[in-house]
């Protein structure tokens, strides 16, 4: 109601350096540490969880559309992170975890675990974001790669031993996905991991019965629990003008897209990749998590 009223009174001119020293306040590094402080006394968090915890940075970039002002959240889904990967190596680890991939790296959310967890890999933060590389290039030591509209443009001059890929599935439509898991497989080095999350059952199940519609106008909601009824698969774009979706000044879609284990798992198999895990709801309790190797 406040925003709303602000907004009618502000001239347009002016609202989105209002908005901008909004988010630079509640992403304040004192704030954001009170709020890790608070998540750091939960007893139940394990003790490696803990000691990542106590180690990792609290500066949160303001454009970082993950934060939106709960510390707690945003913390919580990256050490889900580094959880859904020991899993994954504790079945199939390469030989040597010497290079990382972070695609997309968003302003580090979960890099800034990783790098606490894997002191001796090589990272590369990948994003479509400019200035959300250039952030985790200075913040976090990554190398900075910048992503294409089209995956199959998006190349690299190395293989990596892990990629992480934590929500970009889900906003991804099916040929952008085939893409992906292509470009995954071009870029695992021999026994590398290409880690990833999806919408699933659980997300369609919200959108169908509890009115969830993930930033959505309700009819495109309806169309995605359709489409994902039928097929295996939904998807819609998001409307154009919501702020941070908007990476794709080409148009190419960018939406929420649902996707079953099947349907995911052919379109793997159609990209070169092996499944070697998977954990319904696994990241955060909310998506599904599976690994992949790039078949022989």
């Amino acid at each position: 109601m406040l925003r709303q009223q602000i907004r009618r009174i502000v001239p347009a001119s002016l609202r989105p350096h209002l908005g901008a020293l909004r988010r630079r306040v509640v992403a304040h590094p004192l704030r954001v540490r009170a709020q890790r402080r608070r998540l750091l006394a939960d007893p139940a968090l394990t003790a490696r969880q803990r000691e990542l915890l106590s180690r990792v940075s609290d500066r949160i970039h303001f454009r970082d559309g993950m934060y939106a002002g709960d510390g707690e959240s945003y913390f919580r889904a990256g050490l889900s992170a580094v959880e859904c990967v020991d899993e994954v190596l504790a079945r199939r680890a390469p030989r040597e975890l010497r290079s990382v991939l972070d695609l997309p790296c968003g302003y580090g959310r979960e890099l800034r675990f990783f790098v606490l967890r894997f002191p001796g890999a090589a990272f590369t933060a990948c994003d479509i974001q400019p200035g959300a590389v250039d952030f985790c290039a200075r913040e976090f030591g990554a190398r900075p790669a910048y992503s294409r509209t089209s995956f199959d443009e998006l190349t690299f001059d190395e293989e990596f031993d892990l990629v992480w890929c934590g929500s970009l599935v889900t906003h991804l439509d099916a040929g952008a996905t085939l893409e992906l898991l292509r470009l995954f497989a071009r870029h695992l080095a021999p026994g590398g991991l290409a880690v990833f999350t999806t919408n699933g059952d659980y997300v369609a199940r919200l959108m169908r019965d509890e009115g969830a519609t993930y930033d959505l106008p309700p009819d495109y909601a309806a169309a995605i629990t359709d489409s994902y009824a039928r097929t295996g698969h939904g998807y819609h774009d998001y409307p154009r003008g919501q702020g941070y979706f908007d990476f794709h000044p080409e148009g190419r879609g960018y939406g929420v897209s649902v996707t079953s284990p099947a349907w995911v798992r052919a379109q793997a198999a159609a990209g070169g990749l092996e499944e070697v895990y998977f954990k319904e709801r696994g990241w955060a309790s909310h998506q599904d998590v599976f690994a992949f190797v790039r078949r022989a």
